[in-house]
């Protein structure tokens, strides 16, 4: 019989390298998993915003809403959401050059989020008549 016997099975060091490779991924899929979900709410409240907005800004066009200026409003439909208006005169008579911002007063991510939008509407109070 030989005095040196093959013994199977791991050694202790492979173990332990073999507990660190685990641990190393799993801390790593973990961050992975935190980055994913925050940019997923992130995303979720810059769509939020974005229709948030642009129905402030149709309600505005259709009528609903006076167009005249507005200061930090809260939105009644979604909470934690305030907008506001800027009208400025346009180069073109009869044009209002209206500005919509809708901003987040919860903080549910890291920085607040606001949107904007832009847009060119007939000026109710002008009368075609009286230019000429």
């Amino acid at each position: 019989m030989s005095r040196h016997k093959k013994h199977s099975g791991l050694s202790l060091l492979e173990v332990i390298l073999a507990i660190a490779i685990l641990g190393t991924a799993m801390a790593v899929i973990g961050q992975l998993m935190n980055i994913g979900y925050r940019a997923a709410v992130e995303a979720r409240l810059r769509t939020d915003a974005g229709l948030l907005c642009d129905t402030k800004m149709a309600e505005l066009a259709a009528g609903v809403l006076e167009i005249k200026a507005v200061t930090e409003q809260s939105i009644a439909e979604a909470q934690g959401w305030n907008y506001t208006v800027d009208v400025q005169s346009g180069l073109q008579l009869g044009l209002l050059v209206v500005t919509v911002t809708v901003t987040q007063t919860t903080t549910e991510s890291a920085d607040p989020i606001s949107m904007s939008i832009v847009r060119f509407l007939p000026d109710p109070d002008y009368d075609p008549t009286a230019d000429q």
